[in-house]
Protein backbone atom coordinates (compact mmCIF):
# COMPACT_ATOMS: atom_id res chain seq x y z
CA UNK A 1 0.00 0.00 0.00
CA UNK A 2 1.28 3.35 -0.96
CA UNK A 3 1.34 5.92 1.06
CA UNK A 4 2.98 9.05 0.13
CA UNK A 5 1.87 12.14 0.43
CA UNK A 6 -1.43 11.40 1.77
CA UNK A 7 -3.14 14.32 4.02
CA UNK A 8 -5.02 12.10 5.65
CA UNK A 9 -2.40 10.07 7.23
CA UNK A 10 0.08 9.93 10.44
CA UNK A 11 3.36 8.86 9.16
CA UNK A 12 4.89 8.79 12.41
CA UNK A 13 1.82 6.41 13.47
CA UNK A 14 1.39 4.52 9.84
CA UNK A 15 -2.21 5.25 10.25
CA UNK A 16 -5.06 7.10 8.85
CA UNK A 17 -6.47 9.64 10.37
CA UNK A 18 -9.99 11.57 10.56
CA UNK A 19 -10.35 15.16 9.00
CA UNK A 20 -11.55 17.00 12.43
CA UNK A 21 -9.65 15.89 16.04
CA UNK A 22 -11.68 13.56 17.92
CA UNK A 23 -13.76 14.56 20.76
CA UNK A 24 -13.40 13.65 24.21
CA UNK A 25 -15.76 11.31 25.27
CA UNK A 26 -16.98 10.98 28.85
CA UNK A 27 -14.18 9.28 30.68
CA UNK A 28 -14.65 5.99 31.50
CA UNK A 29 -12.96 3.73 34.02
CA UNK A 30 -12.15 0.44 33.86
CA UNK A 31 -15.25 -1.17 35.15
CA UNK A 32 -17.56 1.08 33.56
CA UNK A 33 -15.82 -0.21 29.91
CA UNK A 34 -16.46 -3.58 31.46
CA UNK A 35 -20.31 -3.33 31.88
CA UNK A 36 -21.54 -1.62 28.97
CA UNK A 37 -18.99 -4.18 26.96
CA UNK A 38 -20.93 -6.69 28.87
CA UNK A 39 -24.29 -5.29 28.01
CA UNK A 40 -23.66 -4.88 24.50
CA UNK A 41 -22.51 -8.69 23.72
CA UNK A 42 -24.44 -10.37 26.43
CA UNK A 43 -27.32 -8.49 27.79
CA UNK A 44 -29.24 -8.55 24.34
CA UNK A 45 -32.74 -9.51 25.18
CA UNK A 46 -34.41 -6.30 26.28
CA UNK A 47 -32.84 -4.64 22.85
CA UNK A 48 -33.86 -7.30 20.24
CA UNK A 49 -37.17 -7.50 18.58
CA UNK A 50 -39.37 -10.14 20.10
CA UNK A 51 -41.01 -11.21 17.12
CA UNK A 52 -39.93 -11.70 13.74
CA UNK A 53 -38.91 -8.27 11.64
CA UNK A 54 -41.59 -7.63 8.55
CA UNK A 55 -39.57 -9.03 5.44
CA UNK A 56 -40.72 -9.13 1.37
CA UNK A 57 -38.97 -11.67 -0.44
CA UNK A 58 -37.97 -10.20 -3.56
CA UNK A 59 -38.71 -10.66 -6.64
CA UNK A 60 -35.39 -10.24 -8.53
CA UNK A 61 -36.67 -10.53 -11.69
CA UNK A 62 -38.94 -7.40 -11.06
CA UNK A 63 -35.90 -5.52 -9.96
CA UNK A 64 -33.97 -6.12 -12.71
CA UNK A 65 -36.86 -4.38 -15.20
CA UNK A 66 -35.04 -1.26 -16.72
CA UNK A 67 -36.17 1.73 -15.23
CA UNK A 68 -34.65 5.90 -15.31
CA UNK A 69 -35.12 5.28 -11.33
CA UNK A 70 -32.85 3.52 -9.29
CA UNK A 71 -33.86 0.48 -7.49
CA UNK A 72 -32.37 -0.37 -4.16
CA UNK A 73 -33.17 -3.76 -2.07
CA UNK A 74 -32.32 -2.82 2.08
CA UNK A 75 -31.19 -6.02 3.88
CA UNK A 76 -31.12 -5.05 7.39
CA UNK A 77 -28.28 -2.76 8.81
CA UNK A 78 -25.94 -1.21 5.64
CA UNK A 79 -26.45 -3.96 3.46
CA UNK A 80 -28.28 -2.58 0.11
CA UNK A 81 -28.69 -4.02 -3.51
CA UNK A 82 -28.83 -1.32 -6.26
CA UNK A 83 -29.83 -1.51 -9.67
CA UNK A 84 -28.67 1.89 -11.03
CA UNK A 85 -28.75 2.39 -15.12
CA UNK A 86 -28.78 -1.44 -15.48
CA UNK A 87 -25.90 -2.26 -13.26
CA UNK A 88 -26.11 -4.34 -10.18
CA UNK A 89 -24.93 -2.98 -7.25
CA UNK A 90 -23.89 -4.83 -3.72
CA UNK A 91 -23.33 -2.02 -0.65
CA UNK A 92 -21.19 -3.29 2.39
CA UNK A 93 -22.87 -6.84 2.08
CA UNK A 94 -23.11 -9.00 4.88
CA UNK A 95 -24.30 -12.01 4.48
CA UNK A 96 -23.19 -14.13 7.42
CA UNK A 97 -24.78 -15.15 10.51
CA UNK A 98 -22.44 -13.00 12.43
CA UNK A 99 -21.08 -10.01 12.37
CA UNK A 100 -18.01 -10.40 14.63
CA UNK A 101 -14.46 -12.60 14.50
CA UNK A 102 -15.76 -15.64 15.37
CA UNK A 103 -19.01 -16.85 16.18
CA UNK A 104 -20.52 -16.00 19.06
CA UNK A 105 -21.09 -12.86 19.42
CA UNK A 106 -23.27 -10.23 17.13
CA UNK A 107 -25.71 -12.41 15.50
CA UNK A 108 -28.34 -11.08 13.00
CA UNK A 109 -31.83 -10.82 14.60
CA UNK A 110 -33.12 -13.44 11.09
CA UNK A 111 -31.96 -14.71 8.17
CA UNK A 112 -31.58 -12.54 5.14
CA UNK A 113 -34.45 -12.38 3.03
CA UNK A 114 -32.21 -13.92 -0.11
CA UNK A 115 -29.44 -16.51 0.01
CA UNK A 116 -26.17 -15.30 -1.69
CA UNK A 117 -26.91 -18.07 -4.39
CA UNK A 118 -30.15 -15.95 -4.90
CA UNK A 119 -28.69 -12.84 -6.10
CA UNK A 120 -28.52 -11.53 -9.45
CA UNK A 121 -25.67 -11.08 -11.22
CA UNK A 122 -23.29 -8.52 -9.38
CA UNK A 123 -21.36 -6.13 -11.28
CA UNK A 124 -19.76 -4.21 -8.18
CA UNK A 125 -19.42 -4.59 -4.76
CA UNK A 126 -18.79 -1.54 -2.86
CA UNK A 127 -17.27 -1.41 0.59
CA UNK A 128 -16.92 0.97 3.24
CA UNK A 129 -14.10 0.32 5.75
CA UNK A 130 -13.33 -3.42 6.94
CA UNK A 131 -15.36 -3.88 10.08
CA UNK A 132 -17.05 -7.14 10.29
CA UNK A 133 -20.51 -5.68 10.00
CA UNK A 134 -18.93 -4.00 6.61
CA UNK A 135 -16.67 -6.33 5.65
CA UNK A 136 -17.54 -10.02 5.73
CA UNK A 137 -15.13 -12.95 4.93
CA UNK A 138 -17.88 -15.62 4.08
CA UNK A 139 -19.88 -13.26 1.44
CA UNK A 140 -16.37 -12.19 0.01
CA UNK A 141 -15.63 -16.00 -0.70
CA UNK A 142 -19.21 -16.18 -2.78
CA UNK A 143 -17.63 -13.95 -5.11
CA UNK A 144 -13.94 -15.28 -5.77
CA UNK A 145 -15.06 -17.07 -8.83
CA UNK A 146 -17.13 -14.11 -10.12
CA UNK A 147 -16.16 -11.80 -12.45
CA UNK A 148 -17.64 -9.10 -9.70
CA UNK A 149 -15.61 -5.73 -9.58
CA UNK A 150 -14.66 -4.70 -5.77
CA UNK A 151 -14.23 -0.67 -5.30
CA UNK A 152 -13.09 0.06 -1.61
CA UNK A 153 -10.95 2.82 0.60
CA UNK A 154 -7.23 2.26 0.35
CA UNK A 155 -5.78 -0.78 2.42
CA UNK A 156 -9.02 -2.69 2.17
CA UNK A 157 -8.03 -4.16 -1.17
CA UNK A 158 -5.19 -5.98 1.03
CA UNK A 159 -7.82 -8.66 2.69
CA UNK A 160 -9.71 -9.43 -0.58
CA UNK A 161 -6.49 -10.49 -2.01
CA UNK A 162 -5.86 -12.19 1.32
CA UNK A 163 -9.13 -13.91 0.64
CA UNK A 164 -8.75 -14.74 -3.03
CA UNK A 165 -9.87 -11.79 -4.93
CA UNK A 166 -7.81 -11.11 -8.19
CA UNK A 167 -6.15 -7.45 -8.07
CA UNK A 168 -7.78 -6.77 -11.70
CA UNK A 169 -10.48 -6.95 -9.99
CA UNK A 170 -9.88 -4.51 -6.87
CA UNK A 171 -9.93 -0.68 -7.19
CA UNK A 172 -8.65 1.21 -4.64
CA UNK A 173 -9.65 4.52 -3.68
CA UNK A 174 -8.24 7.67 -1.36
CA UNK A 175 -10.73 10.22 -0.70
CA UNK A 176 -11.27 12.76 -3.35
CA UNK A 177 -10.47 9.54 -5.29
CA UNK A 178 -13.27 8.81 -8.96
CA UNK A 179 -13.20 5.56 -10.65
CA UNK A 180 -15.69 4.67 -13.76
CA UNK A 181 -16.64 0.90 -13.57
CA UNK A 182 -19.43 -0.07 -16.15
CA UNK A 183 -20.96 2.96 -17.34
CA UNK A 184 -20.86 4.65 -13.47
CA UNK A 185 -18.55 7.05 -11.40
CA UNK A 186 -17.95 6.03 -7.77
CA UNK A 187 -16.00 8.45 -5.84
CA UNK A 188 -14.54 8.17 -2.03
CA UNK A 189 -15.69 10.78 0.16
CA UNK A 190 -14.32 11.54 3.60
CA UNK A 191 -16.07 9.87 6.81
CA UNK A 192 -15.37 10.43 11.21
CA UNK A 193 -14.59 6.73 11.61
CA UNK A 194 -11.85 4.48 12.52
CA UNK A 195 -11.12 0.78 11.12
CA UNK A 196 -9.07 -2.20 12.37
CA UNK A 197 -10.73 -6.11 12.37
CA UNK A 198 -8.08 -7.17 15.52
CA UNK A 199 -5.99 -5.82 18.52
CA UNK A 200 -3.00 -4.56 16.58
CA UNK A 201 -4.75 -2.91 13.40
CA UNK A 202 -6.67 0.39 14.32
CA UNK A 203 -6.64 2.61 11.75
CA UNK A 204 -4.27 0.74 8.84
CA UNK A 205 -7.20 1.08 6.58
CA UNK A 206 -9.02 3.96 5.31
CA UNK A 207 -12.84 3.93 5.84
CA UNK A 208 -15.05 6.32 3.17
CA UNK A 209 -18.26 7.24 2.33
CA UNK A 210 -19.06 7.29 -1.44
CA UNK A 211 -20.51 9.12 -3.84
CA UNK A 212 -22.26 6.67 -6.76
CA UNK A 213 -23.11 8.87 -9.96
CA UNK A 214 -25.37 7.33 -13.02
CA UNK A 215 -26.35 9.09 -16.06
CA UNK A 216 -29.65 11.24 -14.19
CA UNK A 217 -29.35 9.81 -10.21
CA UNK A 218 -27.01 10.56 -8.06
CA UNK A 219 -26.90 8.60 -4.86
CA UNK A 220 -24.76 8.84 -1.27
CA UNK A 221 -23.58 6.29 1.11
CA UNK A 222 -22.19 7.42 4.61
CA UNK A 223 -20.66 4.56 5.82
CA UNK A 224 -20.30 4.75 9.13
CA UNK A 225 -19.54 8.17 10.51
CA UNK A 226 -19.90 10.91 13.13
CA UNK A 227 -21.17 13.88 12.49
CA UNK A 228 -18.86 16.71 10.65
CA UNK A 229 -18.48 19.29 8.82
CA UNK A 230 -17.50 16.92 6.05
CA UNK A 231 -20.87 16.17 5.02
CA UNK A 232 -21.58 19.76 3.60
CA UNK A 233 -18.18 19.84 2.00
CA UNK A 234 -19.19 16.78 0.47
CA UNK A 235 -23.06 18.22 -0.82
CA UNK A 236 -21.47 21.64 -1.92
CA UNK A 237 -19.14 19.25 -4.00
CA UNK A 238 -21.33 16.29 -5.25
CA UNK A 239 -24.55 17.09 -4.60
CA UNK A 240 -27.56 17.27 -4.70
CA UNK A 241 -28.43 13.67 -3.80
CA UNK A 242 -31.21 12.13 -5.32
CA UNK A 243 -31.11 9.58 -2.50
CA UNK A 244 -28.93 9.71 0.71
CA UNK A 245 -28.08 6.38 2.58
CA UNK A 246 -27.07 7.60 6.50
CA UNK A 247 -26.53 5.36 8.87
CA UNK A 248 -28.67 5.82 11.87
CA UNK A 249 -27.95 2.96 14.62
CA UNK A 250 -25.22 1.81 16.94
CA UNK A 251 -24.56 5.20 18.45
CA UNK A 252 -24.46 6.45 21.99
CA UNK A 253 -23.00 8.89 23.92
CA UNK A 254 -20.10 7.22 24.91
CA UNK A 255 -18.47 7.11 21.13
CA UNK A 256 -19.54 10.48 19.42
CA UNK A 257 -16.95 10.59 17.02
CA UNK A 258 -17.59 7.77 15.12
CA UNK A 259 -21.83 7.09 15.03
CA UNK A 260 -24.02 9.93 15.06
CA UNK A 261 -27.77 10.22 16.91
CA UNK A 262 -30.97 10.24 14.70
CA UNK A 263 -30.97 14.12 14.81
CA UNK A 264 -28.07 14.40 13.70
CA UNK A 265 -28.53 11.86 10.66
CA UNK A 266 -31.29 14.08 9.42
CA UNK A 267 -28.81 16.78 10.28
CA UNK A 268 -26.39 15.48 7.55
CA UNK A 269 -28.86 14.45 4.96
CA UNK A 270 -29.69 18.07 5.05
CA UNK A 271 -26.64 19.41 4.57
CA UNK A 272 -25.85 16.81 1.70
CA UNK A 273 -28.83 18.64 -0.16
CA UNK A 274 -30.45 15.47 -0.21
CA UNK A 275 -33.59 14.37 -1.64
CA UNK A 276 -34.68 11.46 -0.32
CA UNK A 277 -33.52 9.96 2.96
CA UNK A 278 -33.32 5.53 3.65
CA UNK A 279 -31.60 5.51 7.12
CA UNK A 280 -29.41 2.95 7.34
CA UNK A 281 -27.13 0.73 10.11
CA UNK A 282 -30.08 -0.54 12.02
CA UNK A 283 -32.30 -3.59 11.93
CA UNK A 284 -30.45 -6.40 12.21
CA UNK A 285 -27.16 -6.58 14.56
CA UNK A 286 -27.33 -5.32 17.90
CA UNK A 287 -23.91 -2.96 18.66
CA UNK A 288 -25.13 -0.59 21.15
CA UNK A 289 -27.44 -0.06 23.88
CA UNK A 290 -30.54 1.14 22.40
CA UNK A 291 -33.80 -0.93 21.83
CA UNK A 292 -33.62 -2.23 17.92
CA UNK A 293 -36.37 -0.16 16.66
CA UNK A 294 -35.21 3.36 18.63
CA UNK A 295 -32.66 4.74 16.03
CA UNK A 296 -35.75 4.64 12.86
CA UNK A 297 -38.43 5.88 15.26
CA UNK A 298 -36.41 9.15 16.03
CA UNK A 299 -35.26 9.88 12.47
CA UNK A 300 -38.95 9.36 11.50
CA UNK A 301 -40.82 11.56 13.66
CA UNK A 302 -37.90 14.53 13.62
CA UNK A 303 -38.83 14.04 9.56
CA UNK A 304 -42.48 13.90 9.72
CA UNK A 305 -42.15 17.39 12.27
CA UNK A 306 -40.04 19.36 9.48
CA UNK A 307 -41.72 17.30 6.40
CA UNK A 308 -38.34 16.11 5.29
CA UNK A 309 -38.79 13.02 2.92
CA UNK A 310 -37.64 9.58 4.66
CA UNK A 311 -38.29 6.14 3.56
CA UNK A 312 -37.70 3.30 5.91
CA UNK A 313 -38.10 0.01 3.56
CA UNK A 314 -39.19 -3.30 4.99
CA UNK A 315 -36.57 -5.91 4.62
CA UNK A 316 -36.25 -7.06 1.26
CA UNK A 317 -38.88 -4.23 -0.06
CA UNK A 318 -37.70 -3.79 -3.61
CA UNK A 319 -38.05 0.52 -3.68
CA UNK A 320 -37.71 2.77 -6.55
CA UNK A 321 -36.91 6.46 -5.94
CA UNK A 322 -39.30 8.89 -7.31
CA UNK A 323 -42.22 6.55 -6.72
CA UNK A 324 -41.99 6.34 -2.68
CA UNK A 325 -45.63 6.72 -0.74
CA UNK A 326 -46.27 8.04 2.60
CA UNK A 327 -46.01 4.92 4.99
CA UNK A 328 -47.02 3.23 8.23
CA UNK A 329 -44.18 2.62 10.53
CA UNK A 330 -43.88 -0.69 10.03
CA UNK A 331 -41.38 -1.43 12.60
CA UNK A 332 -43.91 -0.56 15.59
CA UNK A 333 -45.83 -3.90 14.40
CA UNK A 334 -43.40 -6.44 16.50
CA UNK A 335 -44.31 -6.76 19.99
CA UNK A 336 -41.45 -4.84 20.88
CA UNK A 337 -42.69 -1.59 22.40
CA UNK A 338 -41.71 1.75 20.77
CA UNK A 339 -39.67 3.64 22.99
CA UNK A 340 -41.54 7.45 24.03
CA UNK A 341 -40.06 9.80 21.95
CA UNK A 342 -41.17 13.87 22.00
CA UNK A 343 -40.62 16.59 20.03
CA UNK A 344 -42.05 19.75 21.46
CA UNK A 345 -40.03 21.97 20.92
CA UNK A 346 -38.57 20.81 17.32
CA UNK A 347 -35.19 19.82 17.35
CA UNK A 348 -32.06 21.96 16.59
CA UNK A 349 -31.64 21.80 13.20
CA UNK A 350 -29.92 24.21 10.66
CA UNK A 351 -32.57 24.45 7.72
Amino acid sequence: MDTKALSNYDYKSDTFTNLSPSKKPPSMGFYESFGIAKQIFCDKASRAPKGKIPEIKPDIAEFLKPSQHVKFIWFGHSTLLLNLDGKTLLIDPVFSDYAFSFDMFVKRFQSPVLTLSELPHIDAVVISHDHYDHLDKKTIDYFKDKTTGFIVPIGVGDNLRDWGIPQSRIVELNWGGTVSHNGLSFTAAPAQHFSGRGLFDRNKTLWSSWVIQGREERIFYSGDSGYGDHFKEIGKRYGPFDITFIENGQYNEKWPDVHMQPEETIQAHLDLNGKLLVPVHWGMFDLALHQWNEPVERSYKIATAWDIPIYIPKLGETVESGNTEKQFPWWRETEQEVPAITLNPKPALSL
